[in-house]
């Protein structure tokens, strides 16, 4: 009895529907048809249009990708390039402070036992 009447009442709700759509229908079925097809068309356009649009931003996002991948790779290698040259300039100045801090440590060590001393 339930499957009836729901079946009834998707039969009526149709039916409803239908005739509401003819009666408040702003043109005529071939109006309506032919504005749909030129809107069609005007549609198409536009996606055409907006996908070759998506196809130059994808490439060129993959230029851009492609360029900065090169770029930080270059930079990485002048990075890394200065830091070994850094490196290799200061070494004979840290080789140089290194004997400073000795002399001064061992002067420091004599300083406490002639103190020691004179206790």
């Amino acid at each position: 009895m339930k499957a009836k009447s729901l079946l009834l009442g998707f039969l009526a709700g149709g039916a409803a529907a239908g005739i509401s759509a003819l009666l408040t229908a702003p043109a005529s079925g071939r109006e309506a048809r032919q504005y749909l097809k030129d809107s069609k068309e005007t549609l198409k356009s536009q996606l055409t249009d907006l996908k070759a649009e998506i196809m130059d931003i994808k490439s060129s996002a993959s230029f851009a990708s492609k360029e900065g991948k090169t770029a930080f790779k270059e930079f990485s290698k002048d990075i890394k390039f200065s830091l070994n040259n850094w490196k290799n300039e200061i070494r004979p100045h840290q080789q140089e402070l290194q004997r400073e801090l000795q002399k001064i440590e061992a002067a420091i060590r004599e300083l406490e036992a002639n103190l020691n001393l004179n206790k």
